[in-house]
């Protein structure tokens, strides 16, 4: 494990090592502070320096086809989702594809770069980024942190090493058999079967049921017309 006081990314950290370097699988990056934290669509991840965990994991490939790409976020949404439920956050779920909520309120976020050469991903570099110790959010109403929801404080040392044992576990098992992971996903589903509203590319909302993520990670909804539709990322959002 790289243990670093600052830097931009952990993700774009781990990316530099990988031009010079080649790197042991499942090497890990943790850093005390992001200055450019990176979420997806291009969003900023804010942070306030030492008191939150910035995690970035490399995972190499010999054969994951492109189309299973979706299971990366099965894999890295469940070990965070394990992680917090180890440490006793209540009402946790995963809002599709890859946030951990816990009640309305967003504690973490993932993401995903993937190298591709033909229809094969080489290797991967999953950011993770958790809010630990952070007692206010100035500028983000729906996010929270361990310590708001417990009261306690916590160790991002330990955090790490435990995210990185469980992440080794999760790809193993995803070797063996990915669709308990994806069964396990689905069962931690955000807002899954209740009457929530989205938005779709049309800009207009309508309201339906999510019923579940299919492995190619579309959302499928069942709307108020009883018309069930598949959504691919980026296609729909939530209205919350």
């Amino acid at each position: 494990m790289i243990k670093l006081d600052a830097i931009d990314s952990t993700n774009s950290y781990l990316k530099r090592l990988l031009t010079k370097d080649s790197l042991d699988d499942l090497t890990v990056v943790v850093s005390k502070h992001q200055t450019k934290g990176k979420g997806r669509n291009g969003n900023i991840w804010e942070n306030e320096a030492s008191l939150n965990l910035a995690f970035s994991i490399y995972k190499k490939f010999n054969n994951l086809d492109v189309k299973d790409k979706f299971m990366l976020n099965v894999i890295s949404s469940l070990s965070v989702f394990q992680l917090l439920k180890e440490n006793n956050l209540n009402k946790l779920t995963i809002k599709w594809p890859n946030d951990i909520m816990t009640g309305k309120e967003k504690i973490s976020g993932i993401l995903i770069e993937n190298s591709v050469k033909g229809k094969f991903i080489k290797h991967s570099v999953i950011g993770v980024g958790i809010n630990v110790n952070q007692k206010k959010f100035k500028d983000l109403p729906n996010a929270t942190s361990l310590f708001i929801e417990t009261g306690l404080e916590f160790s991002l040392d330990s955090l790490a090493s435990r995210l990185a044992e469980i992440f080794s576990t999760n790809f193993s098992l995803f070797d063996k058999n990915e669709d308990d992971l994806l069964e396990y996903y689905n069962s931690q589903l955000f807002l899954k079967n209740k009457d929530s509203n989205f938005k779709g590319l049309d800009n207009k909302n309508f309201s339906g049921k999510i019923i579940c993520v299919n492995k190619k990670g579309e959302l499928r909804i069942r709307k108020t017309n009883n018309e069930e539709v598949n959504y691919s990322q980026n296609k729909i959002r939530f209205v919350l």
